[in-house]
């Protein structure tokens, strides 16, 4: 009996770790991909948007890459940068993944930041981000700009169209104070003054008190938390009579067409600064748009497009390492990629910041639909402070 034990448990031992490899073998072969959206709070219409567009860019690969499967795994922000840091562990130690798209807000950006540099996790903004997650923290790729980068071509834009003064409104948080600044940077090197900042605190309803307390300029540029908020803002400009030209910032992601309808013709006229425009004609972008349309049952904004190229950047940059998703391999991938996106080409900075082309458009009316008209393009934009 003891001879039979003696032959039979070694080999138990081998099949054992033969089985065990095996098993850990298969787990390699699926990436998982984790994304953090904002599914409830005061921005959760947004986060279906974005799942959309990493569901399309990953069905366009079958869920596959290098051979490999990929899970998505997404998780609720909340709208809440402590519960994102919670979300953002059990992605990282229970779920094993070394990919995270998201999250949105700039508090749960700085929030996760250290954590995900200290595990070695490629993460990346939605909508920009601070210029010190690519400064200070090694890992982010920020898309389509910094804060600042993605605004200074409307700020540019208006001066090139003859304003010397500017009066700024800006909602009060991170991304607010980041966006205006982008303008005033813009503005300020093409010889033109900032004579007034206003800073609006977010959830603001009325804003009658700060329009009343306008200066005389030659312009006006704002931004505000939300499409909602811009709606409420752009009504009550009008309603106040106040004839200064307004600089419109992030108004593909702002005036979506209910907000646009809403509002009606006293917004025609309307310029300013937009990453992305669905009516841009470029044949990549024109199927883009169809397809997504059929697919989700509506046109696709700014969100979408914003989580779909950087799907599709990662992809790249795991085609590139041939289904190696660890940081030391995929992380110099990817500021080495180039592709073409609906938005048009893309590629990265040393230090992860997106290199996009900026674009001015007009809000014009046609066949009874508002439409955000390209009307000048900035080629290759970034954040002015990363040239000193």
């Amino acid at each position: 009996m003891k001879k039979y034990i003696s032959i039979i448990l070694p080999v138990i031992i081998v099949l054992s770790i033969v089985v065990g490899s095996l098993g850990s073998s298969n787990a390699a072969e699926v990436i998982k991909i984790g994304t953090i959206l904002n599914f409830t709070g005061p921005n959760a219409f947004i986060g279906p948007l974005f799942k959309n567009g990493i569901v399309k860019a990953l069905e366009e690969t079958n869920y596959l890459v290098a051979g490999k499967k990929i899970k998505l795994i997404a998780e609720d922000a909340a709208n809440d940068m402590n519960i994102t840091l919670e979300k953002t562990k059990k992605l990282v130690e229970r779920d094993k993944v070394n990919i995270i798209l998201g999250p949105l807000m700039g508090d749960a950006h700085m929030a996760t930041a250290p954590y995900l540099a200290n595990k070695k996790v490629l993460s990346t903004t939605l909508y920009c981000g601070s210029i010190e997650l690519n400064t200070k923290y090694k890992g982010w790729l920020t898309y389509p700009n910094t804060l600042v980068g993605i605004m200074v071509p409307a700020g540019q834009f208006a001066a090139d169209s003859g304003y010397k003064t500017m009066i700024t409104i800006g909602a009060d948080y991170a991304g607010g104070r980041g966006f205006i600044e982008g303008v005033k940077l813009g503005f300020e090197e093409k010889g033109g003054k900032v004579v007034q900042q206003i800073w609006v605190p977010v959830g603001t309803n009325d804003f009658g008190p700060y329009l009343s307390s306008l200066k005389k300029a030659d312009s006006v540029a704002y931004f505000l938390e939300g499409p909602s908020p811009a709606q409420r803002f752009l009504l009550q400009y009008s309603q106040f009579g106040i004839k200064m030209p307004l600089v419109g910032t992030g108004m593909a992601a702002q005036l979506i067409q209910p907000i646009l309808k809403a509002i009606g013709k006293n917004i025609l006229g309307l310029r300013g600064q937009a990453h992305y425009l669905s009516n841009r004609k470029d044949p990549l972008n024109e199927k883009w748009v169809k397809e997504m349309t059929d697919r989700f049952g509506q046109a696709p904004g700014a969100f979408e497009l914003n989580s779909y190229s950087l799907t599709r950047a990662v992809i790249a940059g795991l085609e590139a390492t041939g289904g190696d998703d660890s940081f030391d391999k995929l992380w110099p991938a990817m500021l080495k990629i180039k592709i073409d996106t609906p938005q048009g080409p893309l590629s990265f900075a040393p230090n992860g910041i997106a290199i996009t082309d900026g674009y001015i458009v007009e809000v014009k009316i046609k066949d009874g639909n508002y439409n955000l008209d390209p009307i000048q393009t900035y080629k290759r934009v970034t954040d002015p402070r990363l040239k000193k």
